[in-house]
């Protein structure tokens, strides 16, 4: 009878613990200090004509930030629907930031357009820029919105769902 309640209990607490984790997982964004936006507005990429571009010419705009790579699968399926929003919406700057090679971003443009200003930053820097801007996971695509005030407003994991991203923007860019 012993064993059943402490088995029991065990079950009861394991249960407990997972849910606290689903939850705190799916609720909460990293915590990303107004501070952290210096680094992206002190930083410069190459655009593809390998100039330096000082990413503090998007200061004061609602800016939409997408880390790419051409080798990354789901960074590629969302490039077409990235370039239809930023045909869509005069209201909002939209940079790509591969990291990747300068000729491997050129070569898969020839093929692949894209619309927005795309900059490169082939890098352990362009990695550094990402994880200040709240990629604590280290993934691509990773994609950043950041208000004109220089504050981070939401920060999105993985292949965008143009759905959300349109309506979110709806809501919040007025």
């Amino acid at each position: 009878m012993k064993n059943i309640k402490f088995i029991f209990l065990i079950i009861i607490i394991g249960f407990i613990s997972a849910s606290i984790g689903v939850y705190f997982n799916k609720n909460l964004s990293p915590i990303i200090s107004d501070s952290e936006t210096k680094i992206f507005f002190n930083s410069e990429s190459k655009n593809l004509n390998n100039e330096s571009i000082q990413h503090s010419q998007y200061k004061n705009k609602w800016l939409l930030v997408n880390f790419w790579a051409t080798w990354c699968a789901p960074c590629i399926e969302e490039i077409p629907e990235l370039n239809k929003l930023f045909r869509d919406n005069d209201n909002i700057q939209l940079v790509g930031i591969a990291i990747d090679d300068i000729d491997a971003v050129n070569k898969f443009i020839s093929k692949t357009p894209i619309n927005y200003e795309s900059l490169i930053s082939n890098d352990i820097k362009g990695v550094e820029i990402s994880k200040s801007l709240g990629n604590d996971r280290g993934v691509l695509p990773f994609t950043v919105l950041i208000k004109p005030n220089a504050k981070i407003q939401r920060v999105f994991y993985g292949k965008l769902d143009m759905v959300v991203l349109n309506s979110y923007l709806k809501d919040v860019i007025k």
